[in-house]
This record gives C-alpha cells, structure tokens and sequence, in this order.
C-alpha cells in the first residue's frame, strides 16, 4: 500500500523535480517507510512505499524491468501474485525480490495491457513503456485504490492523492463550481468529476493510456459484471458457494509480510469476515470503536463476536473533543470536499488500529452484493409496483389520488405513494432523494452566480442513472449496479482509502475480490433481499458462526453521534467562522441558510446535523486547501 504519481509531458525538457518532490511530500502518509523518484527526458515517477511485502529494499518503487525500458510505480495489493509469478517463471522471466509489484513489472513485459485482467487485488498502478512511449495508468475492479488525473495534449499528471495532482498544476488550480453543487447535494463528488477544473478521477475497472508522440490520451472499461440473469440454485447451495469464496478471499487477504489484523464492528459483514479470518489466523487481533453515547455504540455487539470467535480484542472510545483535533489534518488529506462524517471514526480507529498491526481487514462492500441499503430494497418495491400498473395510470392518476389523500388528513400517506410512485418511473438505479442534504435547498444555500456557474450540470444525474445495461439483468442486478459505479467508489471506499491511508494503515476488504464479487452477482436476487429482508443469505451464514441476535438486530452504521455533538462545542466553532467565511467569499454558499439552520438544530426544531457538516467541512477545506490561511495542523478548539 502506498502513493504514486507521474508527469509525462511531450519533447525533450526535463520534468521539474521540484514539483515531483512536491507531489511526493503530499503523499507522505501513505508511505512513511520509503520513497523513490525516476527521471527521463520528459518523464518522472513518484512512490511512497508502506512495506507489506518483501520488506527489503529489493521491494522499492519506481521498479524496472532489466534493461530499464519499463517503468511500474504501484499503490496496492496483488493477493494472486504468487500463481501469476509462477506463470512468468514458466515463461522464462527473472526475478529480482518477492514483491508483488515485480510480477507487474514482468506481466506487463508477457501481457502488455492485458496484464490487468490477471490481477486480482486492488490497485492503482502505473506503467512507462520507454520504446513504445507510452504511459498505462489503471485502476482495480471496485475502485479500492484512488488514482487522479490532469491530462491535456501535451502533459499529464497523475498522483493517488488529489493533493499531489494540485501540486503538479501549480498555481493553474481552478475550483469546479459543479463539483460544489454535487458536494452540497450529496456529500460526496461523484467521479470522475473532482474538486478541480481539469482534474478527474480514473473510473473503477478502466485503463487509461497516454501517448506522447500524438499526445493522445484514451480510457477505457478493462472490466464488468458478468451479463447474466441471476442463476438457480438452492439455499445450501448458494450459502456453499458464498461461504467458500468468501473464505477464500479472506485467506487471501491474511497473506504479509507484517501483523495483520481485523476492524470489528459487531455488525453483519465485519462479523463475518473475522469469524472466517479468527479460523486460518488464532489469536487475530481486532479492533473496535465506540462512543459515550451508548445508542451510538456497537461495542457490546463487537465484544460479544470476539469472544465468540476468540479474538484478542481491542477497543477505543471516541469523543467531542477528538473530532476537535482531528478535523483540519483529514479536511487536507481528502483534498476536496468530503461530507461523511464517518470519515473521522474511520480515521481514529485507523489511528489506534495501526499502533498493533500495519494491514487490517474490514468488511466493506458486502451491502452493495447484498441490497444492505435500504435503496436496494425501495428500488424493488418500486419494480413490483411499476408491473401491477400501467405506465398511464402512473403518470396521471396517481400523482392526483396522492395529492387527494392529503386533503382528508392523509399527506403522510400520499407522500409514500407518491414517492414509490416516482421511483417506479424512473430509471432502475436512478431514483434519488435525499432529505438530509441541501440537494432540496441548492436553490437557497448557494448564490445565484454559483448556480450560474454550475449551469448545464445536473447534480442527480451525475449521483445517478448508471444502471445496469445488459437486457439479461434482473431488477436488483440494475439497482445494485448503481452503488457499485457511484457510491462505493466515490463516497464509501474513498472513505476508508482517506482515513486509513492518512494513518499509514493498509486495509483490506474480502468482499470486494473480484471472484467473489462475480459469485455474489450471480446469485437469485432472493438470496440478497427475501420479502423485503436485506442480505438475507449472508445473514444465514454469519448467524452459524457468531452469536444469532448479534445479526439481526437493526442496520446501525458507523455514524458520529452528530445531532448530539451539533448542540455541544460544534455551533461555537461553526459561529466562529462563519463570521468571516471564506465559503461565501469564494461565492459558494450564502451565509442567511447556514446560520437559520444552525438555529433551528440547536434550539430541536430540526435536525440539520449533515447539512451543518457539510457547511463545517467546506468552510475548512476552503482555508486549508484553498487559501492555506489555516495550517492542517490546526485543532477547530481554537474557534469554540
């Protein structure tokens, strides 16, 4: 696990190796062990190594084949490159050290492009080929690992961090007032769009190539789901076939060079996933967060796995005044707007995580394969619906008989219909709302010369609509896609990748390996959501190897106790700095909103805890990123 960057320019002049050094500081966190630079006429290459495998320097990045002609620079793990290593020792290839990066390097030399369908891991990874003049950028299947982009006829920059591309761009950095809205709306920014004009985030699944002598450059999909309509089988059939690839991925991932460990939330996936990793790994660490606030806590649920499993179990509580000191380094280290406040317990437990062990597992990705949101099941419910009534009577009966219900005393009611019946109109995937953001308010929250400036874009459409093509698919295949190319990437993976990588730990998630994935999307869309129950096979199988009310009980989520906090110090800090706001200087956001909805939550007419954070990170992010008139060492005490 570490960071990568690179500039590829055309002609012969030197590549600045300030700014490649500047590139590198900006990704120090990601790998504090070591770091190389590569020069070449018109190239350089970045690494910051974290040491999992091979430990030696033998294992240092950039790598080069024999002669020097292929350049790789590696951010990841290769969890099968002991089979492909056997492959190109059949082949007549010679290694130098037992790093998986080495096989890249000797794959790339047997397979060119192709080198990316044999790798199962997760990665971002960067190849020069010298005779060819060519650079390879790619990105793995699910989209564990970041990998931004600059590109333009004549140069492109590439880094693991939007930080390090920032750097390479110098003072020619131009806020993306689209991705301001998208922030606003959804607390994330869906790729490939980013927080800087000119600068995109490379697709899950997609390759992308950089030809220097045309100055050409080209993306494409390497990877997708297979298109097929779920298969048939039984129930002991399909928990056989998930327990074992599950199993198999969770072998996988123990394999390092270092002490690895495992996050425990006492939930579903996590359980599950150190029920399976405690039998090939005895005494396996883990390690679990809570709260004061005990609504908020999974601790007992968590505790109650480790001992059912016989883990040695670790745990830290997390409080106001942690969050106080943690906020301004993470607002930097995400280098663009980033609204899930989950974003700092992930951090923390990370923090305290890697003081025992360098990789850990988690159990993330197991809700997208198993409709774990409740999306996946609204968007089933609306497909029953939309069959039993015709497209008309949707269109113009229901919206008037909603509206009619209202006017006898039955508007909570009419609501309901009213929204299943727009989801049932939509696209499978693309049905969007989300009443805790400012998606609702953009029209207030920001000034009209943002939404000027954001014209043409449509926020929902760029969260939304990237159903599942293939005319095979089943309804929850087309609705589950949706969080794969969007949410998971984006929002949830850029998550832990962030908050983990900024504490120089390394996770791992078992569920996203690609044969697993492949397995799980082939299963009848009964074994995920059954009437209504959300991950009803995976509940089956982790309710054999840990306590059963520990897995059904209600979804609870890794969420701050933030309506809380939001009536504690965090209005003073917020006052504070809207006072002088460099938000609504730069023109982004209107000051009245922000201090009404500030109000109404602190006096309990309303919850506006996510808009508030939203409004706090943006603000942060503005003088710390920005205008660097706040240093990322700063502590949001200092303001209340």
């Amino acid at each position: 696990m570490c960071g990568i960057g690179g500039i590829v320019q055309r002609g012969p002049r030197g590549v600045d190796a300030a700014a490649l050094d500047a590139m590198s500081g900006a990704m120090r966190e990601r790998g504090p062990d070591d770091h190389g630079r590569w020069l070449a006429p018109g190239v350089g290459l970045v690494h910051r190594r974290l040491s999992i495998v091979d430990l030696s320097p033998a294992g240092r990045c950039p790598m080069p084949n024999e002669d020097g002609s292929v350049q790789v620079t590696f951010n990841g793990e290769i969890y099968n490159h002991r089979q492909l290593r056997e492959r190109l020792l059949a082949r007549g290839h010679r290694f130098r050290s037992h790093a998986d990066t080495e096989v890249l390097v000797h794959g790339y030399e047997e397979w060119g492009d192709g080198l990316v369908r044999e790798l199962d891991g997760m990665f971002a990874l960067a190849v020069w080929d010298a005779a060819r003049e060519r650079l390879l950028l790619a990105r793995d299947r699910a989209g564990e690992k970041p990998l931004y982009y600059a590109a333009s006829p004549d140069r492109v920059a590439f880094a693991s961090s939007l930080n390090a591309v920032a750097e390479a761009l110098g003072a020619d950095r131009e806020v993306n007032p689209a991705a301001i809205q998208c922030y606003l709306a959804h607390s994330f920014i869906p790729g490939p769009h980013t927080a800087w004009r000119g600068v995109s985030a490379l697709p899950p699944a997609h390759l992308a190539a950089f030809e220097r002598a045309t100055g050409r450059f080209s993306v494409e999909r390497y990877w997708d789901f297979p298109a097929e309509r779920p298969a048939r089988m039984g129930v002991a059939q399909a928990e056989r076939a998930v327990e074992e690839a599950l199993d198999g991925s969770v072998r996988a991932r123990l394999a390092a060079d270092v002490p690895v460990g495992a996050f425990l939330s006492g939930g579903v996936d996590s359980s599950l996933v150190v029920a399976l990793a405690a039998r090939h790994a005895p005494g396996l660490s883990t390690f679990a967060l809570g709260f004061d606030e005990r609504e908020h806590s999974e601790l007992p649920y968590a505790r109650r796995v480790a001992k059912a499993v016989g883990t040695a179990h670790h745990e830290v509580i997390v409080r106001e005044a942690d969050l106080l000191d943690a906020v301004p380094e993470l607002v930097w280290q995400y280098g663009q707007p980033f609204g899930d406040s989950s974003a700092i317990p992930t951090h923390l437990l990370s923090r305290f995580t890697r003081g025992s062990v360098k990789v850990a597992l988690s159990g993330d990705g197991g809700d997208e394969s198993f409709a774990g949101y409740w999306r996946a099941a609204a968007g089933w419910y609306a497909g029953i619906y939309g069959r039993a009534l015709p497209t008309g009577i949707r269109r113009h009966v229901v919206p008037r008989a909603a509206g009619a219900l209202a006017s006898v005393g039955l508007g909570g009611v009419g609501a309901r219909v009213s929204a299943l019946n727009e989801l049932s109109l939509a696209r499978p995937g693309a049905g969007y709302t989300n009443s805790e953001s400012w998606l609702d308010a953009l029209d207030r929250v920001m000034p009209p010369a943002a939404r000027a400036a954001a014209a043409g874009h449509d926020p929902v459409a760029c969260r939304t609509g990237r159903a599942w093509e293939a005319g095979s698919a089943s309804l929850l295949q087309q609705v589950l896609y949706d969080d794969f190319q969007v949410l998971l990437p984006a929002a949830y993976l850029t998550k832990v990748d962030v908050a983990s990588m900024a504490a120089s730990l390394e996770v791992r998630a078992p569920f996203l390996g690609h044969p697993f994935l492949e397995a799980a999307w082939r299963l009848p869309d009964a074994m995920k959501l059954r009437r209504g129950r959300r991950k009803w096979l995976l509940k089956r199988i982790a309710a054999r190897h840990v306590p059963r009310d520990v897995i059904y009980r209600p979804k609870q989520g890794f969420a701050l106790p933030m309506a809380a906090w939001w009536r504690g110090r965090l209005p003073r800090v917020l006052t504070t700095l809207m006072a002088d706001s460099s938000a609504v200087r730069h023109g982004w956001i209107e000051a009245a909103p922000v201090r009404a909805a500030l109000d109404e939550h602190v006096r309990g007419a309303r919850d506006h805890a996510t808009r508030l954070w939203l409004v706090l990170w943006l603000e942060l992010w503005a003088r710390i990123t920005v205008d660097r008139s706040l240093p990322r060492s700063a502590s949001l005490s200092e303001f209340g």
